[in-house]
């Protein structure tokens, strides 16, 4: 019994030592520093502060910033401090010169769905906006001013579509993503869009406590509580691009519409890919407004479309190097199998005009290459047939995409199978022929052009193109780093490339080669002119819409062979006289070499003799 009383004894002296215990906490927290926790619990928040993430930059081969970022400051609103939304709007409005009401039923909006969410108002708001807000900010309970960074482009809009513009996650993109919030700017188009996941870094957050106003409150009380994780920054990407190759690429093409793709033979990489008319980058960095991408989108020049990797053009006779190709390898035709070119070509009641009214005589492969003879591919085409023609067009890449890092179609090489399925007929014999020089349903990009140029100037392998090195930390440190992928190989023998080399040299350095503007004197240039039909050769048109596209594609040095380029310009005429001459420019700034002022005007001069004959042709193909 005393064992137990003694138990009781100190139960109750344990109970009434902590009772005092309690007490005296209470006393503390009360008395002591109660006048500190009743201003702390009014209109005070534990708010958790974004710390946006540097985006990665992006240089280029060179070293050259093509993308760097730069401070910036958004304005936020947290709906659930705000006490008078119509107040704050009009304030607001006249600071950040918004529309009246945007504000208030961003307000409304924020309310209606998490009202302590912070509510973008302001992206990238000037310095003297800033300075007004601060100034008043006593006045504006709820606004929050954070410090971001945005996107700056020190070349203006120089690669823009290879490089993309940002834009604001969907819904979609967010649900995918739980480590992406609402207002982070995205990759949307470009490699901005490709190499989002090593571009955009990793948010990080700062909890602090705040009054009524927004301002942070100094105190220690809580500060144990909070937490604190740094921003990682994004990553760095080194692409193969030349800057400077870029912009002569561009600015040859001049206020033209179309594209210039320039290919190291040896490797797959793009060391230049234009695409004009072009855009701003810069004009995404806030979020672009509606009426200017409604401007943008309506624009029937389509500045948002990279010609070079979504356009799908007819090629016309630069695409004669794979009918050949195949009549080669297949042992219909050598190099010494002739066909008579009387100027024209009869299937049944049909007739098929070659571009020189006149006719080539008998002609042989490399004159017909040379020359740009659509007659001897017509009887090539007739002999091949659609069937084993269409199992090249895929041996050289066409009609599937060609793996590049960005946007891109895979253009059409049609047969009789493809032809059922899309138009439900069936295949006819003239489409055979004239697809053997890059017309009726035949559709490639430039890039696919060029990769194929690459292809039989290296040999006769086809890379995938490349457009980024490396991928490097913030601070330096190689990610991943990216060499040449082969593709697949030209089912060629070293004879038959040896032949389509020679016959390509022949069209630019032969005195009836068609592609001579693109001649080099001190490097040999190797290259193919076409001139694409837009319209139907009987149907005569004045519309510059209407006109042919003008191609010409080549690689240089002849010997050992370093580069690739191919242009396009839509609707620009005929490609000896207008194409060539813009792979020449971007040729010479590759080899470092000045242009011959008097060689040009005499090629010129002979060019347009040339052409006057062509455009009195029923039929061009040049």
């Amino acid at each position: 019994m005393k064992e137990y009383r003694n138990r009781l004894i100190l139960i109750f002296i344990i109970l009434i030592f902590t009772f005092f215990v309690i007490a005296a906490r209470l006393w503390y927290l009360q008395i002591i520093r109660g006048e500190e926790y009743e201003q702390f619990s009014k209109g005070n928040r534990v708010r958790v502060t974004r710390i946006p993430p540097h985006r990665g930059r992006i240089f280029d081969r060179q070293g050259n910033e093509l993308v760097i970022n730069r401070s910036s400051f958004d304005i936020f609103i947290i709906p659930k401090d705000v006490d008078d939304p119509i107040y704050l709007d009009s304030q607001l409005s006249f600071i950040l010169d918004t529309e009246p009401d945007e504000i208030k039923d961003k307000i409304d909006q924020g309310l209606k769905s998490n009202s302590f969410k912070p509510v973008l108002i302001a992206r990238d708001i000037t310095r003297d906006r800033l300075a007004v807000l601060e100034a008043r900010r006593i006045n504006y309970p709820g606004v929050l001013i954070e410090l971001n960074n945005v996107r700056k482009y020190p070349y203006g809009d120089l690669a823009s579509h290879l490089i993309g513009y940002l834009g604001r996650p969907n819904e979609s993109e967010i649900k995918k993503n739980p480590d992406i919030f609402g207002e982070q700017m995205l990759g949307k188009s470009g490699i901005e869009k490709s190499y989002d996941n090593y571009l955009r870094g990793i948010q990080g957050y700062r909890q602090k406590v705040t009054d009524a106003l927004g301002r942070e409150v100094k105190s220690n009380i809580f500060k144990k509580d909070l937490t604190f994780q740094k921003s990682m920054p994004g990553n760095n990407l080194h692409l193969t691009i030349d800057s400077n190759l870029q912009k002569i690429a561009e600015e040859s093409l001049g206020e033209m519409s179309g594209a210039v793709v320039a290919v190291d033979v040896r490797n797959g990489d793009v060391l230049a890919i234009a695409s004009k008319p072009n855009f701003l980058p810069e004009d995404f960095i806030k979020g672009i407004e509606s009426s200017k991408w409604k401007k943008l989108i309506n624009d029937k020049n389509y500045p948002l479309l990279n010609r070079a990797t979504q356009g799908a053009y007819a090629p016309g006779s630069v695409f004669k190097i794979v009918p050949a190709s195949a009549g080669l390898n297949e042992k219909i035709i050598d190099a010494d199998t002739t066909f008579y070119c009387p100027g024209y070509y009869k299937i049944g009641s049909r007739i098929f005009r070659c571009w020189k009214r006149a006719g080539h005589g008998t002609i042989n492969l490399y004159n017909a290459i040379v020359q740009s003879c659509d007659v001897y591919f017509y009887n090539l085409a007739e002999r091949l047939g659609i069937d084993r023609f269409y199992e090249y067009m895929k041996s050289f890449g066409f009609g599937e995409k060609t793996g590049i890092d960005i946007e891109e179609r895979k253009g059409v090489s049609p047969n009789r199978e493809w032809k059922r399925q899309r138009f439900k007929k069936p295949w006819y014999k003239g489409e055979t022929i004239i697809s053997a020089i890059g017309q009726g349903y035949v559709s490639v990009t430039p890039l696919q052009i060029a990769m194929m140029t690459a292809a039989i100037a290296n040999g006769g392998k086809l890379y995938k193109p490349n457009l980024v090195k490396k991928v490097t930390t913030f601070e330096g440190e190689t990610l991943k780093e990216y060499g040449p992928n082969v593709k697949a190989f030209l089912p060629l023998s070293n004879d038959m490339l040896h032949l389509l080399q020679e016959s390509l040299i022949g069209v630019v350095n032969e005195p009836g080669g068609t592609g001579r503007r693109a001649r080099l004197s001190e490097v040999v240039v190797a290259g193919k002119t076409g001139t694409a039909q837009v319209i139907s050769a009987n149907t005569i048109s004045k519309l510059t819409r209407h006109r042919d596209h003008a191609w010409f594609t080549s690689f240089a040095p002849a010997i050992n062979p370093e580069i690739a380029v191919t242009v396009l310009v839509e609707n620009g005429g005929h490609g000896g006289s207008v194409a060539a001459p813009i792979a020449k420019k971007v040729l010479e700034s590759y080899f470092g070499l000045t242009g011959n002022e008097e060689a040009d005007e005499l090629e010129a001069t002979i060019a347009v003799v040339d052409e006057v004959s062509v455009e009195n042709s029923p039929e061009t193909d040049l």
